[in-house]
């Protein structure tokens, strides 16, 4: 729980953000005291701050399985967040070029824009479908001929039902000569990423998802990628302008050694306390005269998010009868909590209107607890969240 007391809020949306540990608190604030010289300065303090930054970063790249020796070593640009790396990998990769571009709805946001904005400047550019399961249905992504370059944009887990996706089938989608992006942001610190094989030429994730500081975020690039500078200046090799917030990224590699470690062990726990929390929230429905579906129940689901959907409840009215009832839980991502529209990773999965429209994300993460699924459980099965009042 977050918080003290009786009334302490329960905090069901990690997906959105999480708790910093005090682990990665220490790490920034030691580097705060040991780095906070302009690692591009020349004397001694500016390279104690530069070396404090390229170690972060080989560590960062070496946790996620990348190759960090050897002339093909990959490379990792520093930026604001997972949104900048996103938006750096679709827009860089395609230049002043005109690749064809295909995303998907289970992408974020920033995805979704950035590929449109290059259909903005006369760039072949589509969303491809999705099947029930939540992947991307590989068998209909259609490339304009004659073929050129290609851009295939994926998310590694969906951040709002949590399906895994099947790089295998997207690599053969794209075929040998496309640029391959993957938003592996929700999924690094619950299922196992090794970006020399994963057949992606750019990984993009945030730390805040898992225990790290907001504000930076991480594009991984292979050694052969050749990316156009979004903000152009001679930092992060000239791709991304701008002083390199060293604390961070040294923040950043804290908190990802940590995810890493205890990924397996730490995979399983929240599963069973999301099918606890589901199974907790079906039988609440079911006293309360209603019914509680799953979304996307049968496919491959990392192990901390759950979309529930109650038919016939708004899901809006839910989440704010949650809240007042101390329950923190979303409709949907937090960078499009303010639409009306129901997420469109759940809508692309071709359900019934009233599922979709009654759609509620429940994501856990390393600071929920048994104790806060059973409270939560309670708290929602008392409140107005089911009332047909």
């Amino acid at each position: 729980m977050t918080g003290s007391g009786a009334a302490a809020a329960i905090y069901l949306d990690h997906a959105a953000t999480t708790p910093l540990r005090d682990e990665v608190r220490e790490a920034i604030a030691a580097a705060e005291t040991a780095g906070f010289a302009n690692p591009s300065s020349p004397h001694a303090l500016g390279r104690r701050a530069r070396r404090l930054l390229e170690e972060a970063r080989e560590r960062i790249i070496a946790l996620l399985g990348g190759r960090t020796t050897g002339r093909e070593r990959d490379r990792l640009v520093f930026t604001s967040g997972a949104t900048e790396a996103n938006r750096l990998a679709v827009c860089g990769i395609a230049g002043s070029g005109r690749p064809a571009c295909r995303y998907s709805p289970r992408d974020h946001g920033s995805v979704v824009a950035a590929a449109r904005g290059l259909g903005d400047h006369g760039c072949d550019v589509a969303a491809v479908p999705l099947r029930p399961s939540g992947r991307i249905d590989c068998g209909r992504i259609e490339w304009p001929l004659p073929p050129g370059r290609r851009i295939l944009c994926t998310t590694l887990v969906c951040g709002q039902t949590g399906s895994v996706e099947d790089l295998i089938a997207v690599r053969g989608a794209g075929g040998g000569d496309c640029h391959i992006h993957v938003d592996a942001t929700q999924a690094v610190a619950v299922e196992p990423v090794s970006f020399a094989t994963l057949g992606a030429h750019t990984l993009a994730f945030a730390p805040h998802k898992f225990g790290g500081p907001r504000g930076i975020g991480c594009l991984v690039m292979r050694n052969d990628v050749d990316l156009t500078a979004a903000t152009p200046g001679p930092q992060e090799s000239g791709l991304r302008g701008g002083t390199e917030p060293v604390s961070l990224a040294v923040g950043c590699a804290a908190a990802l050694e940590l995810a890493v470690a205890a990924r397996e062990r730490e995979a399983g726990r929240l599963r069973q306390l999301r099918d606890r929390l589901e199974a907790g929230l079906m039988a609440a429905a079911v006293a309360a005269g209603r019914s509680a579906v799953v979304i996307a129940a049968e496919a491959h689901r990392a192990a901390h998010i759950t979309t529930i959907a109650f038919p016939g409840v708004d899901r809006q009215a839910f989440v704010m009868a949650a809240d007042l009832a101390g329950v923190c839980c979303a409709t949907g991502t937090a960078c499009a909590s303010g639409s009306s529209l129901p997420s469109p990773a759940v809508e692309a999965l071709g359900l019934p209107p009233d599922l979709a429209a009654a759609a509620v994300r429940f994501s856990l993460g390393w600071t929920t607890t048994a104790l806060d699924i059973d409270a939560a459980i309670t708290r929602l099965s008392l409140s107005r969240c089911l009332s047909r009042d």
